[in-house]
């Protein structure tokens, strides 16, 4: 009768095997958790950038509902027109006034989204409307980071190519329409 013996190696490839298989289960369950957790604390981010775009042509207030009190809005290129570049929550809903009254109906097309890091978004769109002012088409390409706290938008930067804003008239009617000044 003949003993048989485990071979040591095929001993080592099976147990290297099991844990692959063991870790790479944990691993699911663990990504299946996390964004279990994420789809119920969080919004989506494609949901959040359409909730942006669509307020836009809701008026200020509505804009305003989506940032924390405590909320910076950036727009870097913005002080080569002589525009604020950095306002806060109140300073913005003073922008937002002119701006969207200049800009009735913007459509918005293109939109895309990206989460880059955990309440990071990205969000690239286009957007085009008829200034009222100068019947000129306004377009534009944007690009916005985004970050989230409990869910508001805490920080806003957004990035636009100033050359597009002719459309909307001259320096001094820019100068007007974007202003941080409080609006009767």
């Amino acid at each position: 009768m003949e003993t048989k013996t485990f071979n040591p190696v095929l001993v080592i490839l099976i147990a290297l095997f099991l844990t692959d298989m063991y870790s790479v289960q944990a691993q699911k369950k663990q990504t299946e958790t996390t964004n279990k957790t994420i789809k119920t604390n969080e919004k989506k981010p494609e949901k959040i950038v359409q909730d942006l775009l669509k307020a836009f042509n809701l008026g200020a207030a509505n804009v305003l509902e989506l940032f924390d009190e405590k909320a910076i809005i950036e727009y870097p290129y913005a002080h080569s027109l002589g525009t604020p570049s950095l306002l806060n929550k109140t300073q913005y809903g003073n922008y937002l006034k002119g701006a969207l009254a200049n800009m009735p109906d913007i459509a918005f097309s293109q939109v895309k989204s990206y989460v880059s890091q955990n309440h990071i978004i990205w969000a690239e769109f286009h957007g085009e409307v008829i200034i009222p002012s100068t019947n000129q088409l306004y377009q534009q390409d944007y690009v916005a980071c985004i970050k989230l706290k409990k869910g508001k938008i805490i920080h806003y930067k957004e990035y636009w190519n100033p050359m597009a804003i002719s459309a909307m008239g001259s320096h001094k009617e820019v100068n007007k329409m974007f202003n941080d000044k409080p609006k009767k």
